[in-house]
């Protein structure tokens, strides 16, 4: 593995991130992705939330207000859906994706929706997703606690996706950050 120390700014004013890429962010709760959101945000993206805690806590002390609210829970009501509807989540995000000039999704949940779907089943998902991402030029950005995950879990999802690690959880997204995997913002290969 390759450590690279580019800033946040680095990474996503890079032409990978305006023709389409894929993030992993490896963090236990979504503070550096939501940053990552919140600058894409501030120049044109329009932004979809997918998240297995309620939208609004998610996104407790940010700025961002998603055009589209996805909340992964059995409870029926709008803006909720259950999260073994990894099919209709699809249609709906890409229905988002086209709609949308520039379009970032953040898509926080993941370890949750492989412990109701399998692990094989959302690899399936993350890459069909990845795909629509990368055709459409958007943005994808899922952040991961590893810990819920084996290293062959793990190598499958970098393998497509680009990896950021940040330093610690405590760090801003204007600090340094740890990068691996593949070509990260434009800086070759591992």
């Amino acid at each position: 593995m390759r450590l690279l120390e580019p800033s946040i700014d680095k990474i996503l004013s890079s032409a990978n991130a305006a023709e389409g890429t894929a993030y992993l962010v490896e963090e236990r709760r979504p503070r550096l992705s939501i940053q990552m959101c919140e600058k894409l945000v501030s120049e044109g993206a329009s932004c979809m939330l997918v998240s297995r805690d309620p939208p609004s806590r998610v996104l407790d002390g940010s700025f961002i207000e998603p055009k589209r609210r996805i909340w992964l829970t059995n409870l029926v009501g709008k803006d909720r859906m259950n999260p073994t509807a990894i099919g209709i989540l699809m249609g709906e995000t890409r229905k988002f994706i086209e709609e949308s000039e520039r379009a970032v999704i953040l898509l926080d949940g993941l370890e949750y929706m492989i412990s109701i779907n399998t692990y094989d089943r959302m690899l399936q998902f993350i890459h069909q997703l990845r795909d629509i991402v990368v055709m459409a030029g958007a943005v994808l950005i899922m952040p991961v606690d590893t810990r819920a995950l084996s290293d062959r879990e793990l190598a499958l999802l970098e393998r497509n996706l680009q990896m950021v690690m940040p330093g610690s959880d405590s760090e801003s997204a204007e600090n340094l950050l740890h990068l691996s995997s593949g070509e990260i913002a434009g800086l070759g290969q591992k």
